[in-house]
């Protein structure tokens, strides 16, 4: 099943059983994690291979959509763009 189709089908079910009130706060709790986790992704450069903090990293990374097409998603392919 196509992932698209599933969240809207889970949205589409979930939803009405949610007070506005609850899907209003989850709503702006889930933008402040995307967007703070997006923020620290910037600043933060990528640890070492084989450092304790790689794993946290890649979450914070995969929180803030800091992935696939971002030019800080992974430093070591960023540094090599870089002159010298």
């Amino acid at each position: 099943m196509d992932p698209t189709t599933l969240l809207t089908s889970i949205y589409s079910t979930v939803l009405p059983m949610l007070p506005a009130q609850c899907a209003a706060a989850v709503s702006v709790i889930g933008s402040f994690v995307v967007s703070s986790c997006a923020l620290a992704a910037y600043f933060w450069p990528r640890p070492k291979d084989g450092s304790k903090w790689l794993p946290v990293y890649q979450i914070v990374n995969g929180l803030g959509l800091n992935g696939k097409h971002a030019s800080n998603a992974d430093d070591k392919a960023a540094k090599a763009k870089l002159p010298t």
